[in-house]
């Protein structure tokens, strides 16, 4: 062991690329989301400012060289949708990539969301070695984020709320650096990763914030309070605001109407007119246990034992410092990590706003929820001996281990993962591919499985689907594109289609709809029911526990073939 530790920054480097490239192999094989050209607009609508600031209004850039449209932030109703972390990807939107330029930028653009993510991961690394004392806990982070199915997957192509997560994961990371040295330098660290995290969802004020509350706390009881030291925690703030201000372009003309309406986008998503299949019926809004529910469905069961746990030794640890009056950056860090989740939990669950699509919008707070499953495991075995410290070590061995494996048997579908704990069959109770990234791979498993035939006439069974089946045929492969074409949905199904792709989701909902009878959101009053008696041409299957039924959640069907 001792050789080991002395060679540890090898073996951390070393796990770190194989992480990095074992990312980046496969960012081919994921597909594009429901919203990911609107955040390139977004991206694109703060370069405008930038560009109209510096050369003038006449010089702004009114689309990419692929033709992604770039609006002006006055007609932009997603300025709330900072996008400063990418704006080092910028100069790659004027590049004329020839054909197949939408599949390339979306690779592309998809490298460089995980990269951020890997930032994450790195992140988490030097905040659990320095709270846990040891480089292994630091470790053992990073694979829990790496390995946890949803969030590898989504690490490749969420572009707000992974973004986000990893942001939130440097800015905790920096605010402990800042605490612990008081430097000038990490504070204008501090304050730059917080601006970006708030930029990009301006809930990360609230841990800039909370981080900031620590640091005077620290100072008061260290009795650490100079000129020296007023004055760092001084930089950080004022650092904050001015990042803040200069990444965000939607804010120039109007600052405080800008961030009322980011403030109250924030807070509650009622411009969306959808629905959250939950609980085997859609609702808007959710229910108060909508978010505590989903995360415990989707979070490996280890894991989520482990941050239940984190919350116990956290307090226990607290209690053994008060009692011996000895106090480190950890205890107050694994507090922090708690108000920090339990702020935002319990606005959701009394609040109860209008959310959708899992719980991706407070994905943000995974990296504290991963910092105390870190600090339970750390906790149990500083209190072990000898041969009893392995039954942890064990265990959490077998959970990684067991994540590792769903992620290569689930590949490129870990997205849709649920445990044990979502019941024998999670699709009658939960949504799977809400945002149609699976379609493209279906259109290439269409080709690759019917090679007699030359072209697909394919359509969509409601506009949900459609919307997805037109973005997945923008992104195909050259050699596919060839083999498909896509006839439009209006209203049904076109009349010219051969094949007809259907979504699970949409499906259980329009059933529902129909049965309501009021409230519609995808059913448009045409009943065709393709599973009723249609062959499948094409399936995608999922199943990511053995105590899970497996799922047909993406459908292609052939019309006339029962």
């Amino acid at each position: 062991m001792e050789k080991i530790n002395k060679h540890h920054r090898i073996i951390v480097i070393v796990l770190m690329f194989l992480m990095l490239v074992g990312g980046l192999v496969v960012i081919p094989d994921y597909g594009m989301p429901w919203d990911e050209v609107l955040e390139i607009q977004t991206l694109g609508a703060n370069i405008r400012e930038y560009i109209g600031l510096v050369q003038g209004e006449k010089a702004e850039p009114t689309a990419s060289a692929s033709k992604i449209s770039f609006p002006d932030y006055k007609d932009h109703p997603d300025m709330d949708h900072g996008q400063s972390v990418y704006y080092a990807f910028s100069p790659a939107l004027f590049i004329d990539f020839g054909t197949g330029a939408d599949r390339t930028v979306m690779l592309l653009w998809h490298a460089y969301t995980f990269l951020v993510f890997m930032a994450g991961v790195a992140g988490l690394y030097f905040i659990c070695s320095t709270l846990g004392g040891d480089w292994k806990y630091g470790v053992l982070g990073s694979l829990f984020l790496y390995l946890s199915p949803r969030f590898f997957a989504e690490g490749h192509y969420n572009s707000k709320d992974i973004v986000t997560m990893s942001l939130a994961i440097l800015c905790i990371w920096f605010g402990m650096k800042m605490i612990g040295t008081k430097k000038f330098g990490y504070a204008v660290l501090f304050a730059l990763t917080g601006a970006i995290a708030t930029n990009t969802r301006i809930s990360a004020v609230f841990l800039f914030g909370l981080l900031g509350i620590l640091y005077i706390i620290t100072l008061s009881v260290q009795k650490e309070w100079t000129k020296k030291h007023f004055l760092s925690g001084l930089t950080a703030v004022l650092a904050f605001v001015a990042f803040y201000y200069l990444l965000s372009p939607a804010a120039w003309r109007d600052p405080v109407g800008f961030i009322s309406y980011t403030l109250s986008r924030s807070s509650n998503f009622e411009a969306w007119p959808g629905f959250v299949y939950f609980w085997g019926i859609p609702q808007r809004p959710v229910p108060w246990q909508y978010i505590p529910v989903m995360i415990g469905v989707t979070t490996p069961v280890l894991l989520l034992l482990l941050i239940l746990a984190g919350h116990v030794t956290s307090i226990l640890q607290l209690v053994k410092d008060i009692k011996e009056k000895k106090f480190s950056i950890a205890t107050p860090v694994y507090l922090l990590c708690i108000v920090y989740i339990w702020a935002f939990l319990l606005f959701a669950m009394i609040r109860q706003p209008i959310l959708y699509n899992s719980w991706r919008h407070f994905y943000f707070l995974y990296g504290a929820l991963l910092i105390l499953s870190v600090g339970a495991v750390q906790f149990v075995i500083s209190r072990l001996t000898g041969r009893a410290k392995w039954i942890p070590v064990g265990a959490v061995g077998a959970q990684l281990a067991a994540c590792l494996a769903i992620i290569l048997i689930s590949h490129p579908f870990q997205f849709v993962y649920y445990n044990a704990l979502a019941g024998s069959n999670p699709a009658q109770g939960y949504e799977y591919d809400y945002w149609n990234v699976s379609q493209v791979n279906l259109l290439m498993k269409l080709v690759d499985e019917n090679t007699d035939v030359l072209v697909f006439n394919i359509s969509a069974n409601d506009w949900y689907t459609a919307d997805g089946l037109t973005k997945a045929y923008r992104i195909l492969p050259e050699e596919y594109k060839e083999h498909i074409k896509v006839l439009a949905f209006n209203g049904e199904p076109h009349a010219s289609a051969d094949y007809v792709m259907q979504n699970e989701l949409p499906e259980k909902v329009m059933a529902l709809e129909k049965i309501g009878g009021q409230g519609y959101w995808i059913y448009m009053g045409y009943d065709f029911v393709p599973a009723d008696v249609c062959a499948k041409a094409a399936v995608l299957t999922s199943q990511t526990s053995p105590f899970n039924q497996p799922v047909d959640f993406m459908v292609i069907y052939a019309l006339g073939d029962e």
